[in-house]
């Protein structure tokens, strides 16, 4: 390849990395005078070549770096081959950024993964190694092939665990999910050991690869892998190595809600898969599946059958994930808490619940502020029932037990905070808007529980609750305006829960004037790879609830949204193409001469 390396090699001598770069992007001799000194024998220079590469590759458009692959490709694989650290470094960032965003020909795909393979087989440098995964997770191919199959098998069947690894990661960049559990039951049951040894780069890698596949719906042939992995993720969440703890955390989180969605309205199911890791003595699996269901009847029913197997020493409690603290309020403040009954003439209808409601009180000004034993134990047999209908038929006899779900919120065990989350939450669902005054009491302890950023179970508990209070009550414009100042302040622990609150509260509900005031921070939000996801639940749900006619609100969200489906994290990719095909499919007006 010729090119006379001139002005470049001056940039690169001098390390003006960012002026070589432009002149690689602005010219093609530049760029063959670039090949040149990358073919040379000055390692420096190579290096510095490089640098300058890989910012060119990031700037330049898919269709150029496509035409590229094969130019460069070989050369790069070549430079990381030389036996230099540094060189190795520069060389696989500069592969990465040649091919995130574009599919390989399966040549390119089978000579890059033959030589990551024979890195991953030779090199001790954890630092070269940490490279790998970030090229692998970018590796796609232009069409099926029997070579590139038979380099993934080779790999899934390796004794090598890394490679093994690789071969799970290549396997999902290779396919398409269609609903067949086979693939996905493969990576749960090869992903196990991968996750209990001493490489922290190979459990790191592994818990990658589960932040993708978690969001995935549930089948009932998973259930078995999902709860093994779950409590081996859970052990690295809760355990001594702090560098896995936040991803294990994060990956727990996910399958748990994945559990939660499948056993939803399904106790007895939940129950007998229980019954079953019980018999088979997975019993902290048992416990783990038990808390991502969430059930308090399946909760309570399961600490009776580890007490009746004499496995008391096995506490629930110790396996839920680290949760908020909830610092304990002066005395005098608990003696004043009063619920203030509405004057009769405010019902129209509804003359069940207002019997109900006013039968134990004096129906002038108030109710007991706190409830007397029998009424605590009534609420007790409740909970543990699991029964909705007996839970909303108590409160409305005896609407002082919300003031025992509160202290329950303030002074209980974690489970005894869940058991209080999970009747808040069923209360506000079931309750009817004439009678969901009595859970006022409780609104400030729920803003409470909603920004703790620690247990996001409970705290997505307490903001879905909140949403569905602000829909039905009196004090939606408080609730919405709280929530609001939170996503407008630049605290990240008051956005994170506004952003889950929003998330429900467009889902069932159109509010012009909260959306006009949300739309235009969502793009800061969008923007942060923290925040990104759930800013996307946000668009997503305005997006279900926007009436046709106010679509063009959305307008300046759909360039933003191709740029996350192409650069973002696998899972806000699939988001992002899931919100697009919705607007493309409700607003054509948004997509005139703009193709998804």
């Amino acid at each position: 390849m010729e090119g006379e390396p001139g002005p470049l090699k001056e940039h690169l001598a001098s390390w003006r990395i960012g002026k070589a770069a432009e002149l690689v992007l602005s010219s093609d001799d530049a760029l063959r005078a670039l090949l040149s000194i990358l073919h040379g024998k000055d390692k420096e220079l190579k290096k510095a070549a490089l640098i300058a590469l890989e910012e060119a590759l990031k700037g330049m458009p898919d269709v150029r770096r496509l035409g590229l692959v094969k130019v460069l490709l070989d050369t790069l694989i070549d430079l990381a081959k030389e036996g230099d650290d540094d060189l190795l470094i520069r060389a696989l960032r500069t592969i990465r950024a040649l091919i995130t965003g574009i599919p390989l020909d399966p040549r390119s795909f089978v000579k890059l993964n033959h030589a990551l393979k024979d890195l991953v087989k030779q090199r001790g440098n954890e630092v070269v190694l940490l490279e790998i995964p970030s090229i692998l997770e970018n590796v796609r191919v232009t069409s099926s092939d029997p070579r590139v199959y038979d380099v993934i098998s080779r790999l899934l069947h390796s004794r090598n665990p890394r490679l093994k690894a690789m071969g799970l990661r290549l396997t999902l960049n290779t396919s398409s999910y269609t609903g067949d559990s086979s693939l996905l039951k493969m990576i749960f049951s090869e992903i196990k050991d991968m996750l209990t040894g001493e490489d922290i780069a190979l459990t790191d890698f592994a818990l990658n690869i589960l932040l993708e596949v978690s969001d995935c719906p549930l089948q009932e042939e998973l259930v078995d892998e999902v709860a093994g992995v779950l409590t081996l993720v859970k052990n690295l969440a809760i355990g001594r190595r702090s560098e896995l703890r936040e991803k294990a955390r994060i990956v727990a989180e996910k399958l748990e809600d994945s559990i939660y969605r499948y056993y939803k309205n399904q106790p007895e199911e939940a129950k007998e898969k229980i019954q079953e890791l019980l018999i088979n003595e997975r019993f902290y699996e048992a416990i783990d599946l038990a808390l991502a269901v969430g059930d308090t009847y399946v909760l309570k029913w399961l600490e009776g059958e580890l007490e009746r197997m004499e496995k008391e020493r096995l506490k629930i409690n110790e396996r839920i994930l680290p949760g908020p603290k909830y610092p304990s309020p002066p005395p005098e403040s608990k003696a004043q808490k009063t619920l203030n009954m509405p004057d009769l003439h405010k019902f129209r209808g509804g003359k069940l619940d207002l019997e109900k409601l006013t039968k134990n009180a004096e129906i002038s000004k108030q109710i007991p502020r706190m409830p007397d034993e029998e009424t605590r134990r009534e609420l007790e047999a409740v909970l543990t029932s699991g029964k909705t209908s007996k839970l909303v038929d108590l409160a409305l006899r005896k609407p002082e037990v919300v003031f025992e779900l509160e202290r329950k919120l303030e002074e209980g065990s974690k489970l005894e905070k869940m058991d209080a989350l999970w009747a808040l939450s069923k209360l506000s669902e079931k309750l009817k808007p004439k009678a969901v005054f009595i859970l006022e009491p409780v609104v400030a302890k729920l803003f409470e529980v909603a920004h703790s950023t620690k247990n996001r179970w409970m705290r997505l508990r307490a903001t879905r609750t909140l949403a569905t209070l602000a829909l039905k009550s009196k004090r939606r414009d408080e609730i919405v305006g709280k929530f609001l100042d939170g996503y407008l302040s630049r605290e990240k622990r008051r956005a994170i829960s506004a952003l889950e609150f929003f998330s429900y509260y467009f889902l069932e509900t159109w509010d012009e004037k909260t959306a006009r005031m949300v739309l235009p921070g969502l793009r800061r939000f969008l923007k942060d790879d923290r925040l990104r996801f759930d800013a996307l639940m946000v668009l997503e749900a305005i997006v279900t609830s926007i009436p046709a006619e106010k679509a063009k609100l959305l307008r300046d969200y759909v360039p933003l949204l191709e740029r996350i489906k192409k650069t973002a994290l696998p899972d806000e990719q699939k988001l992002a193409i899931r919100i697009l095909e919705e607007m493309a499919s409700r607003f054509k007006v948004l997509f005139n001469r703009r193709v998804i």
